[in-house]
């Protein structure tokens, strides 16, 4: 004969598996905002490369130089503010 589930043993497996879909559920939200920030981090690191090359060729022609470098060194600025220290 089988003996008869208690009711507090059905609840434990609900509990059970309730914590381990909330743990999935914030794991995967998680990597989500990690490969946002992955990205924006990219994208920003893409935007100084291409504004440093901007002032190179600026300072070659001597027009306009001090402007794209002062957009260069803000863009610098932001990118290091919003880069947390380790």
């Amino acid at each position: 004969m089988q003996q008869p589930h208690h009711p507090s043993s059905n609840s434990l497996r609900y509990l059970i598996a309730a914590v381990v879909g909330i743990a999935l559920m914030l794991g995967a939200y998680f990597m989500h905002i990690n490969a946002q920030a992955d990205r924006e981090r990219a994208m920003a690191a893409e935007r100084l490369a291409l504004c440093q090359q901007v002032a190179r060729v600026a300072s070659v022609t001597a027009n306009g130089s001090l402007d794209v470098r002062d957009t260069c060194e803000q863009l610098s600025e932001q990118s290091q503010k919003s880069t947390p220290q380790l």
